[in-house]
Formats: C-alpha cells, structure tokens, sequence
C-alpha cells in the first residue's frame, strides 16, 4: 500500500505538466479557498447517493460507470485527445467483464495518477491543506460515529468498482480507499506546482517531504489496522503526515 501511495504521487508529479498544458483544471481560481468546500459537498453529496442506492444495484451501477467513464476521459485526454473516450470505454469494459482484484486495482492506479495531478494544479497548498482538514474531521465521524463509510466501503466491494485499491492476504484483504491516496497526493502536487523551492532529481522539497510524510502516515495506519484488526479512518493519519511534511518543506 505504501508502494502504490508513492507511485500514484511520483506519477502525478510526472503527469501533472501535461495537463497544466492541456488546460484540465478543475477549478479556474487555485487560490479560493471556497474551492475546497465545494470539492468537500460534492464528497458528501456522491456518498449520500451510493448509500441511498446501494439497494439498487443495477441503478447504482449505471451512475458510477458514467462517472468512470467520464473521469477516466479526462484522465486521458492531455495525452491522447478524443482518443481519450476509445481508452476509457475498453476500461470500463474491462471491468465489466473481468471485475477480478488486478483489473480494479490498474483502474483505480491510473484513475488516482490523473485525478491526483488535475486537482493538484488546480489548488493552490493553502485550499488545499483546509480541504484535508475538513476530509480527515469528517473521516473520523464517517468510521467511527455514524459508521456510513464502512458501509460505503461494503457497497463498492460488492459493486467491484475501482475506488478501492484491494491487495489479497492470507485472513482478509487489505483495502485503501482511492481518495485516502488521492487527497494527500493533491498537496504533494500542489506544493510542486505553486511553491518556490529548490529541486532534487526534478522534486521540489516541499512537494518530496509532503510524499514522505503522506507514506509514513500511512505506514502508521497500517500498523495500527494490523494490530486492532479493525477498519480505520485513513485520511486523519495520512493527511497529518503529508501536513506536517509540507510545513517541514517549506520551513527548511
């Protein structure tokens, strides 16, 4: 999990010139910090739906293929232009008809890539650290209070969507939602897009220790899922670690 929280940031990094020359933004403003509240109600609206349709499979699953095919459109489109709509529809066709633990975890490994760089070029650090705050409070309440998300979490397993990345163990698979390495990611990108700092090997140290502190947030959560057996919010130990990364970058 560690290895593909890296990757998915390393590759964003790479991906991310393309789409600034592409123009793929998600917000046209990077520095309003309402940009953030925004991206935070679109999240709770789109769980609002899947629970409320969860009992509605057949519907549930016409929503989200036109929602993965329409991301994974733009995902492709700085690279490949309208050829873009020919690669998403042999995904999700793939998906249709290989729904197995690899297909959903490539889908959900290159979704994440783009995802992460188009909203990292599109928030400046500052919206984009309220946004982790936001997400990481709100976690906490969705796993361990009202407990939705773990319900959320079943839905997508048993509709074999890629928004979970899913690495097989002896007991129980291990599962890491899309969005735990998606958001912290956000700031690693965002750092390398809009701070002025020194590179090493290409990286900004800002956007690095960002990458660094996101990993160890996650490798903490890990050891901790593996110790209390037991679902966990990821986003408050990984977002805290790509924070505190962030602030030692820009500090040094």
């Amino acid at each position: 999990m560690v290895v593909i929280f890296s990757l998915v940031g390393l590759i964003a990094l790479i991906f991310s010139p393309s789409y600034e020359s592409a123009n793929v933004r998600v917000f046209e403003n990077p520095s309003d910090p309402t940009n953030s509240i925004i991206y935070f109600i679109a999240i709770i609206a789109f769980t609002a739906i899947v629970l409320i349709l969860a009992k509605s499979e057949k519907v549930l699953k016409l929503l989200m293929y036109s929602l993965l095919i329409l991301s994974a459109f733009y995902v492709f489109y700085p690279f490949f232009g309208t050829l873009s709509i020919l690669i998403s529809s042999l995904i999700l066709l793939a998906l249709i008809k290989k729904p197995n633990n690899l297909t959903i975890n490539i889908s959900a490994f290159i979704l994440a890539c783009g995802i992460t760089a188009m909203f990292g070029i599109s928030l400046e650090p500052f919206p984009v650290i309220l946004l982790m705050i936001i997400l990481a409070i709100y976690d906490l309440v969705a796993v361990y209070k009202t407990k939705h998300m773990i319900n959320l979490a079943e839905s997508i397993v048993n509709l074999k969507l890629p928004l979970l990345f899913i690495i097989p163990s002896n007991d129980k698979p291990t599962m890491l939602g899309v969005g735990d390495v998606v958001i912290p990611n956000i700031l690693t990108v965002s750092a390398q897009t809009f701070v002025n700092s020194p590179k090493f090997f290409g990286i900004k140290l800002p956007a690095l220790t960002t990458l660094m502190g996101g990993a160890l947030g996650l490798l903490v959560l890990l050891i901790l899922a593996e110790r209390f057996k037991r679902a966990h919010a990821g986003l408050p130990f990984i977002n805290t670690g790509a924070i505190l990364g962030f602030l030692l970058g820009i500090s040094t």
